[in-house]
Parts: structure tokens; C-alpha cells; sequence
């Protein structure tokens, strides 16, 4: 009796064995779906931002706009700027997508040209959900083409009133998730101010969550803009 007493111990105990075995194999399974689908949804979050962002850039009904006066377009095609990254944040606050005064410009080693209010802070969301930051960076690409090849055909140098514009313009957006990580709101802030060829390093340094993309893109002589 005493044996058999034994071995029913034996057995309960490899019986609550297995199945801590299955119960842990069961919550790292969920705990891994459960970050796929995070990283999932934060990249689509990500995406998202500065897709809109791109698709504010190459807005047929502002191109125009952006040609004339203060424009993002018109600022580039000065000769002192030309070797600028004009910046600005893209924030869901406010009723315009671009204004010049609140834009910065990085200029050399300099990034406050035009001082630093175009600069994101890690309470500039891009969007209603007070979640994604999203910093846009224009810049004029230098190309070595031949005389007018990037006016459009069918046009002449003076058909618009705008300023005579052929310039190549390269659009740099990258979106943010700091909630997803435990930097502090001055080294958000501090990342950026960098350059866009720095300001992705500066973010995966934090443990940052990020989304970059490029877009460029041609204003000719005619108030209008292609994508390349």
C-alpha cells in the first residue's frame, strides 16, 4: 500500500510538470504573437504619418502656392539657400501644412538660420491620437542636366507669372513612436534638430521607434510638380 502511495505521487508530480511545461510554452506563444502584432501596428502607424506628410508635399492644389512668395518651393530656389535643408514639423494642430515662420533651416553646421521653431518637440503630434511625431526635410538636389531638360514640355519660361523655377527638390519625412521607448523629451528634441542624413541614427540610438522615406521631385516652369 505504502508503494502504491509512492508512485500516485510520482505521477501527479510528472502530470503538474507537463503542463507547466504547456502553460509556459502557451504564454511565450501569446507574449510573441501579442509583440508581432504590436510591431505590426506601429509600423503601419508609422507608415501612415509620413505618407500623409509626402502627400501634403506633392498637393497639386498648393504647388502654386509653394511656388509663390513664402512657399517651401520658393525658399529653395534662392541662390543663398540653395545648400540649405529647409525643416519643418508636420503637426496636426495646425491649419496649414507649411508656414515660413515655422520653418527652420539647417544650413552647414548651423540650425538656426532662421531660428528653431520648425524644429519638432516631443509634443508636436502629427496626428489626433497624440502618438506619432513627423519632421519633414526639403532639399535642392544638385544635378548636372542640361540647360531647361526639367521645364515641362509644352511650356515656356515665361507662360506662368511665378518665379522661373526648374529645380530638382528631394523631400526627407521621418515619423517617430517615443512612446514605445524611455527617452526623455530633450534628447527627442535634441535628435530633431540633426540633420536628415543623422537625425535615424540619433532614434535607433534612443531605441526609437521610426519610419523614414524619400521622395524627389521635379517643379518646372509651369506651377506644377512630378514625382521621380
Amino acid at each position: 500500500m505504502k508503494y502504491q502511495q509512492g508512485a500516485t505521487l510520482i505521477v501527479v508530480m510528472i502530470i503538474l510538470l507537463v503542463i507547466t511545461v504547456l502553460g509556459t510554452i502557451a504564454v511565450k506563444s501569446g507574449i510573441l504573437g501579442l509583440k508581432i502584432a504590436t510591431n505590426s501596428q506601429v509600423s503601419a502607424l508609422l507608415l501612415e504619418s509620413s505618407d500623409a506628410a509626402l502627400f501634403n508635399v506633392e498637393n497639386p492644389n498648393e504647388v502654386e502656392t509653394q511656388l509663390s512668395g513664402r512657399g517651401m518651393f520658393a525658399y529653395l530656389d534662392l541662390a543663398t539657400n540653395a545648400d540649405d535643408e529647409l525643416v519643418f514639423c508636420y503637426r496636426a494642430k495646425d491649419s496649414e501644412f507649411f508656414s515660413l515662420a515655422k520653418a527652420s533651416a539647417i544650413s552647414g553646421a548651423s540650425t538656426s538660420k532662421m531660428g528653431i521653431t520648425g524644429y519638432c518637440t516631443a509634443s508636436d503630434y502629427s496626428t489626433g491620437r497624440s502618438a506619432v511625431l513627423t519632421q519633414v526635410y526639403l532639399t535642392r538636389i544638385k544635378s548636372n542636366t542640361a540647360p531647361l531638360s526639367t521645364f515641362a514640355i509644352g511650356t515656356s519660361a515665361g507662360q506662368s507669372g511665378l518665379p522661373v523655377t526648374s529645380n530638382s527638390v528631394g523631400a526627407t519625412v521621418i515619423s517617430v513612436l517615443p512612446s514605445f521607448s524611455g527617452a526623455a523629451s530633450d534628447k527627442i528634441n535634441g535628435c530633431f534638430k540633426r540633420s536628415k542624413d543623422a537625425v535615424a541614427q540619433c532614434f535607433e540610438d534612443l531605441n526609437v521607434p521610426y519610419n523614414m522615406q524619400r521622395a524627389d521631385y521635379t517643379v518646372g516652369g509651369s506651377p506644377t510638380l512630378t514625382t521621380s
